[in-house]
């Protein structure tokens, strides 16, 4: 399971986000913004590589009949360490103990990459979590009744 650092850092990363619907804007935060928050001076950052985005509209029970709760819940099982703005793989005592101190984490499968991340941050590696990150948001909002009476045939 994520420690609560990582928990808590993937919650205010998304927090952030451009919502799902700007769906290249978003890409473009998750790429440029890291999990170690936007001053970290660390030379290894984590960042999201992909998220499953779910979506759900369900009836809310205490709002009468129009009233809906929506849903989204994103998920992430994967994380590109980059050792930032350098070429070179970082030493592994490096990865450890930023992997165990920052967040507490010692993944299972870490795979280095042969492209650089996105815009040359840096050499990458990818980290497969054993379980997902996951965050969650819900909205209420009353649904507008669309059953007016235009569109009614008229009596004459």
């Amino acid at each position: 399971m994520p420690s609560q650092a990582l928990n808590d850092a993937y919650g205010a990363l998304l927090s952030r986000a451009p919502a799902p619907l700007f769906t290249r804007a978003r890409k473009l935060y998750l790429n440029k913004y890291c999990l170690d928050g936007r001053s970290s001076q660390s030379p290894l950052r984590l960042f999201v590589v992909q998220e499953t985005l779910n979506e759900s509209v369900e009836p809310d029970p205490e709002a009468g009949p129009l009233g809906r709760i929506a849903t989204l819940q994103s998920s992430t099982a994967e994380l590109a360490l980059v050792h930032w703005q350098m070429d070179e793989p970082p030493a592994q005592t490096l990865i450890q103990t930023y992997l165990q101190q920052s967040w507490q984490l010692s993944p299972s499968l870490i795979t280095p990459c042969t492209e650089s991340w996105f815009r040359n941050g840096g050499f990458q590696l990818r980290i497969t979590l054993q379980r997902p990150l996951i965050w969650v948001r819900s909205s209420k909002y009353q649904e507008t009744d669309n059953h007016s009476e235009e569109g009614k045939p008229t009596k004459s």
